[in-house]
């Protein structure tokens, strides 16, 4: 996108890419890494102390999300997406023409949403045990969001908040333990997928291209201070999606569900997106169907 921005508007854009894996990344993929766009730099977000000086916009997105280190590095987790957003506000706030600035927090910090409310909304606030140990990626990206807060009370920071819910798209690993990155992985061994519970419990899935534009539109036109949802108002339960993302194989991959949790709690995490939409004219543009025979297709013929 960026490189569409600079060669058709001439904006002539420059995108710093800091991550602990940069330059793997930018290696294993070279039409990206050697993009005279692009700057690639490894480092820690623990340890970052300053930013190049003629950065402008930034969107932080560093945070640890797999959640088998939930239970194995909860410290590091809470380590990385707490101190490490304290770190980038700090940075940030030493430059001298900030406009704007992106924080990536996630739809799991409002808790448990209730079963009969269809979307959850911004203003919408649900229970957190914060004396569990699995609470630590939503507690430490509530934090996160409370030190925005500060440095926008404090410094007059332009941070604006969006709220991730899930994705699917390119470059996205497949070894990451998510509901639909399982179900890709487990359909291109030939199967089975394996469903924990009985199917029932509910997300939404946005392809990787709208998010990338939700995002970019946030940090355009997002208005300081505002939090946004970003995610798809498009509904599915986890039999669906592992039905759905099954027709794009052959022979079609067996499905077992209630695999060694058969009291698997039943639950829903869907945005309602209204604000973000009235306030930065974007919608969806592709369907969830869609978004899955892209991913797929995708995964097929460059990493399958």
């Amino acid at each position: 996108m960026i490189r569409l921005l600079n060669s058709d508007y001439g904006f002539a854009l420059r995108a710093t890419i800091f991550s602990r894996h940069a330059r793997a990344f930018a290696s294993r993929w070279p039409h990206l890494g050697q993009a005279d766009w692009a700057r690639w730099e490894d480092g820690d977000i623990r340890h970052l102390t300053e930013l190049p000086r003629d950065v402008r916009f930034i969107v932080h997105a560093a945070a640890l999300t797999d959640r088998r280190l939930f239970a194995s590095q909860p410290g590091a987790v809470a380590e990385t997406n707490g101190l490490g957003t304290l770190r980038i506000l700090r940075a940030a706030n030493l430059l001298e023409d900030v406009q704007k600035f992106v924080l990536l927090s996630s739809g799991l910090v409002y808790g448990q949403q209730p079963w009969d409310l269809t979307r959850v909304e911004e203003k919408f606030a649900g229970p957190l045990r914060s004396n569990d140990v699995n609470s630590v990626y939503a507690e430490s990206k509530r934090f996160a969001e409370v030190v925005a807060q500060c440095a926008i009370s404090e410094s007059k920071l332009p941070v604006v908040t969006i709220r991730p819910f899930a994705f699917v798209g390119p470059y996205q690993e497949l070894s990451l333990p998510w509901a639909v990155t399982d179900f890709i992985r487990d359909s291109f061994k030939g199967g089975p997928i394996r469903i924990m519970g009985d199917g029932v419990t509910v997300r939404s899935i946005m392809y990787a291209s709208d998010y990338a534009f939700w995002v970019l539109s946030a940090l355009a036109r997002g208005r300081p201070g505002e939090t946004y949802n970003v995610g798809s108002e498009e509904a599915v339960d986890l039999l669906t999606l592992a039905r759905t993302i099954t027709r794009f194989f052959s022979p079609v991959p067996q499905i077992r569900t209630q695999v060694g949790q058969t009291g698997h709690d039943r639950n829903r995490l869907v945005p309602d997106t209204s604000r973000i939409q009235k306030d930065l004219g974007v919608k969806v543009t592709i369907s969830l169907e869609t978004a899955l025979q892209k991913s797929i297709e995708w995964h097929r013929l460059v990493v399958a």
